[in-house]
Order: structure tokens, then sequence, then C-alpha cells
């Protein structure tokens, strides 16, 4: 008889525990990401083949995958498959512990982190810190993107191995600010119009977009530069143009460019020279102008050897082709054909390094180079014995350099960029043109900063680095009262070879073999821009990006946490769980690689089955009932038998 009642206690004890089950089941019906709850029963112990009633092995979690419900709300997260959400509790002190959960209804919090409804910061690969080295700028005072910056080049996410970029690449108003070069000083010198200054922008930007395009489709490829173009037309005059009759065309790309005679020869030249820099995407100079002060293989490969009557050709775009047809004189209406060539060939690269290319030629037609031009009227005069000097300051320091009468009274100086004639002179002579622009480029301080060149006549200076910025003045005065005299540059003809917009491009990382740590969302935080906020997303893979103004950046990657036993995890409330042996400890793939698929904007419902709790807490109660019923049944047997001894 005691058996029978220890039997049905047993009972009692497992059904309450049931209803108990049943009950969080129901009050959880609404909870998000719940997943409901059963309870394990298994008979006792065993005695003469009777059995000692019941016992409770487990209360355990059917991890079943819940209805998902789409909220529309940015920060809403549902997964779907297998897996949980990680979660850190960072607001106590000491080393910070870490959670799993299912429910996705997060928020930013207040220090612009992803956290869950209870202040948990959610973990997840995070950006990696921006570094000088991430950032290309042509204004070494801005680091980040600012409302100055309207107009968007490209954007690009790229997924490699084991990392996640984005490139994106603002610039100013280039549209605006874009000023056309002076007619008079760069005729034949690469000169450019507004509007040819704006579509070489956007040519480039098409350049730039395509190849960050194709870097992403394949980030491993080998990473080889792209080469741009350089071609030569050598009109060697042997045959005259001399009346309104005659003329000098090219082909570019199939089209013709055509300049009927005006003035003389040089002239005419030169009028052909501006239409080819005219072209989108290309600039051409007369070859005793401009661009280097090294010989050109285009005259030593077979043109006259004379750059005056040479006609360079360069393609702006890095990689693009550019063919060039027949080059005509027309005299008489007896067409000549003259020689053309390819000094450098188009190469087009691949992988980042093509990118680089591609950014590197946009950055320097978006900000373009300062270029200072003094007219020789500007220099004035000079009498003997006096000094002539030019001072550079570039980043708050000056450099200088002195031209005096010394015990050379002629100085040497080139006449032409790429010819070997020289030219005597002395300070006296009054070429000041020719002996600053020999000066400069020979100052072994100077010449890495600037550069000179006589264009047309006139002194030009202009910085090697796009979006540099100098101020160079030229000093007259008595060698033993240096510097008396100022010859300020010239306003009208100093334009900035480029737009004169800035460029930015910042490159952000997401290392996704690092260890995990809190989602920073604000962009001013993360020191991309200094707006906050964007529109946030989520991919299916736990990749979370911020779009603002046109660009999207990957600014981070939830976690997803697979366990080898998921009924092992201790639930601890707020919707969270923690690893126990039995579950064993947190595993992240790759990626999340074979994780559940995240869905944006979507929760997942509760498992919890109203209807089925019902029937349930109805079977309980019954089951219940039926065990107290068995111990009264063995009380009143048991009052029977101590009566009897009575």
């Amino acid at each position: 008889m005691i058996g029978a009642l220890w039997t049905g206690i047993s009972g009692l004890a497992g059904q309450q525990t049931a209803l108990d089950n049943e009950s969080n089941n129901i009050a959880n019906v609404n909870t998000i990401g719940y997943k409901s709850s059963r309870i394990s029963f298994a008979d006792q112990m065993y005695q003469d083949r009777i059995g000692k009633g019941t016992t409770i092995l487990d209360a355990e979690k059917l991890y079943t995958q819940g209805n998902l419900k789409m909220t529309g709300v940015s920060y809403d997260m549902a997964l779907s498959g297998d897996g949980f959400f990680t979660v850190s509790n960072t607001r106590g002190g000491g080393t910070a512990e870490s959670f799993y959960t299912r429910a996705g209804n997060f928020r930013m919090g207040d220090t612009g982190t992803l956290q869950d409804a209870a202040g948990n910061d959610v973990q997840g690969w995070a950006m990696v810190s921006l570094t000088d080295g991430d950032i290309t700028t042509t204004n070494s005072n801005v680091k980040k993107f600012t409302s100055d910056y309207t107009k968007l080049a490209a954007s690009q996410i790229v997924k490699k191995s084991t990392s996640i970029e984005t490139l994106t690449a603002k610039m100013t108003d280039y549209t605006t600010s874009a000023q056309a070069d002076n007619l008079i000083a760069m005729t034949g010198a690469g000169y450019k119009t507004k509007s040819t200054k704006i579509a070489d922008v956007e040519a480039l930007i098409t350049s730039y977009s395509s190849m960050l395009k194709a870097y992403s489709a394949n980030p491993d490829v080998t990473s080889i530069s792209s080469t741009a173009q350089k071609s030569y037309a050598d009109f060697d005059m042997d045959t005259a143009v001399v009346d309104a009759d005659d003329e000098i065309y090219i082909y570019i790309n199939g089209s013709k460019y055509s300049q009927p005679f005006d003035t003389d020869e040089k002239t005419t030249l030169q009028k052909l020279t501006d239409q080819i820099s005219n072209i989108p995407g290309i600039t051409a100079f007369v070859g005793d102008v401009k661009e280097s002060n090294e010989p050109s293989s285009a005259i030593a490969g077979g043109a006259t050897g004379n750059p005056s009557n040479v006609i360079i050709i360069k393609s702006l775009v890095p990689g693009e082709s550019v063919t060039i047809g027949d080059a005509v004189i027309v005299h008489d209406s007896v067409e000549t054909k003259k020689t053309t060539g390819d000094e450098v060939t188009a190469v087009m690269g691949q992988g980042i390094k093509a990118v680089e290319s591609a950014r590197d030629a946009l950055k320097e037609a978006v900000a373009g180079k300062q270029r200072d031009v003094w007219k020789p009227a500007d220099l004035g005069t000079i009498a003997t014995d006096d000094t002539l000097k030019y001072t550079l300051d570039i980043d708050g320091t000056d450099y200088s350099v002195l031209i005096t009468e010394g015990e050379n009274d002629v100085i040497e100086v080139p006449t032409g960029r790429y010819g070997d004639d020289t030219l005597s002179t002395t300070l006296a002579d009054g070429n000041k043109v020719a002996l600053l622009v020999e000066a400069i480029n020979q100052d072994t301080t100077i010449n890495q900063k600037v550069k000179a060149f006589s264009i047309n006549g006139n002194l030009v200076i202009e910085s090697l680095e796009a979006g540099k910025e100098f101020a160079g003045k030229i000093e007259f005065g008595d060698v033993s009262v240096p510097s008396t005299a100022e010859k300020s540059k010239n306003s009208d003809y100093s334009v900035n070879s480029g737009t004169s917009a800035e460029f930015i491009e910042i490159k952000t990382t997401i290392n996704q073999s690092a260890s995990k740590d809190s989602l920073q969302l604000r962009l001013d935080t993360l020191k991309i821009s200094d707006s906050a906020f964007g529109d946030f997303n989520i991919d299916s893979s736990g990749l979370i990006t911020m779009k603002q103004d046109g660009a999207t950046f990957a600014i981070g990657q939830a976690a997803i946490a697979l366990f080898n036993n998921n009924r092992g995890l201790e639930p601890v409330g707020d919707n969270l769980l923690s690893a126990t042996t039995a579950s064993g400890v947190a595993i992240y793939n790759l990626n999340n690689n074979k994780t559940a698929d995240i869905k944006g904007k979507t929760l997942e419902l509760s498992t919890a089955d109203l209807s089925e709790s019902l029937v349930n807490l109805m079977v309980f109660q019954r089951a219940f009932e039926a065990n107290a019923k068995s111990i009264t049944t063995a009380d009143a047997i048991l009052n029977t038998l101590i009566n009897l001894k009575r």
C-alpha cells in the first residue's frame, strides 16, 4: 500500500511539472523567437517487475522553425534554418559574457551598436578601423566623406575569400568648378574647354566603375596595372601648308578632324592639336611644348626629329585603345600621308591594380594640377648683375632657387622639350623664361614638387601631384639687396589643368578571420562620413550595409552560431540561451556558410501552439486527477487494514 502512495505522488509531481511547462508555452505564445518545450517523462525503478512511478528526464526545447512575419522594420531580422544570433552583455563590469538567441528584434543602441531589446550588443565580424592606407584623397585635411562631396563616382562591395571590402569614390561638384584653359597660353599643349574637362571626368568615372565591377566579379585574379596609350602623328611639313586651300587632317577612332591653313604651319598644327585635345578622354600636344624633359622615343623611332611638327596623342583612360588613322597634308588638292605610330600601346589591366590605375587617372582629371603661368611681359625687365629667384611654399615649407651672374656669364639652356638644341643666354639677355625652366627643373629639391615648362613662350610651373597646392613667387633684385621686386603670376592664364574639384576614395574592410565584436552602425563613428545615418540593410549571409547618398558601405557581418546539440543550451530568460557542456561551444563558419539564412525586416514567431497547449492542459489535468485518485484509493485501503488490527 505504501508503494502505491509514493507512485501516485510521483505521478502528481510529474503532471504538475507538465502543467507548469505547458503554462510557460502558453505564456510565450507571442514571444519573438520562442521555442516551445515539452516534458520528457520516464518510468522509475522497478521492484518485482512493478514500477515505482514516473520521473522527469528533461524539459526539452524543440528547435523547429517558426513562422516568419514581415514587419518592414529596418533592424528586424529572422533566422531561417539552423543557428543562433550571438549577443554579448557588455553592460556589467568584468568580462563580457556571450549568449545566443533566435529573437531578432534588434535596434541601434545609444552607442551606435546593433543591440537586442535588452541592450546586449549583437556580435559579428566588425569593420576594421580605417587607416591612411585606406583613404586616397586630393585634400590631406579631408579623411572622410562630407556634404561637399556630392558626386558619386562608384561604390562596389567586393567579397574575397576571407574578407569583404567596399570601395567608394566621391567628388565635389566638378561641373561648377571646371574652367576652360587659356587658349593663348595652352594652344597646342593639351588645351581643354570646360565642357571637355567635364566630359573627361565622366569618361574616367565610367572606366573606374567598370574596373570596380570586374574586380568584384573576380577579386582573386592576378593583379595587373592598366597602361594608357600614347601615339604620335608626324606632320613633317615636307609638303608645305601655305594657303587657305590647304589643310591637314587626321582620323581618330574613325572620326575625321580637319584644320584648314591658318596664319602659318605652326598655328595650323596647334589648332588641329586643340581639336584632338577636346575629344573626351584624349589629350594632345605639339611635341616641343610640354609633357616631359626626356627625349621622345616617338621622335627617335621614325619621326622627323623636329618635335614642332609632331602631335603627341594620349589616352586619359588607362587601358582604353585609341585608333589612330591616316594623318594627311593636303596641298594644291594633293594628299600626302604622314607617319603615325604608337609610342606606348594600351594595356587593359585586371584586379585591384587596374582599379588603382583608373582611380589615379580619375583623381588627376578631377583635381587637376595647379598651373601657374607668367607671360614674358609679366616678368618685366632685369638688369645685369641682378638676381632671379623662384621661391616655392608647399605644405608650409619654403624651397627656393636663385640665379645670379657667376663665373660663367653664358648659361646653356635646352630650348626644346625633345630636341637637343641649346640656347646661350645671360641674365642681361632677358630670356628669363628659359633660365627659370632650367633652374627649377635642375634643382633637386624643387623638382620633386613641381615641374617647369616653356609653353608658347610662357613660363608654366605645374604641380607634380594632382590636387597638391603650392605658393610660388618670382623675385628680381640687386645682388646686394635680393628680392626687391615680386612678379606675380598671370591670373588670367593660370588655370588648373583639371576641373579644380576634390576627390576621395575610401576602402572599408571586414576581416572574417578576426574575432567577433560589437557591430557599429554609425558612419560618423566609423569615420566614413560626417553624417551618421543611412539606410540599413542585411543580406541572407548576415552582411550589414549602410546606404548613404547613393553609396553603399559594408560595415559588418552578423555572426551565426551553430552547436553540436541545440537541446543542450540552457535558457536563461530575456530570450537568451547560454552554452553548456552538453551543447558544446559555438561554431562559426566563414561567411556564415551552411548556417541559417537571415531575412531582413522579418521576425520569427513563437513555435508555441495555443490549441495544442489547451488540449495538453486537459490531458495533464485528467492525469493529475487520476493520480490523485490512486492516492486516495491506496489511502482508503491502508485505513481498512489499520482498522482490521483494531
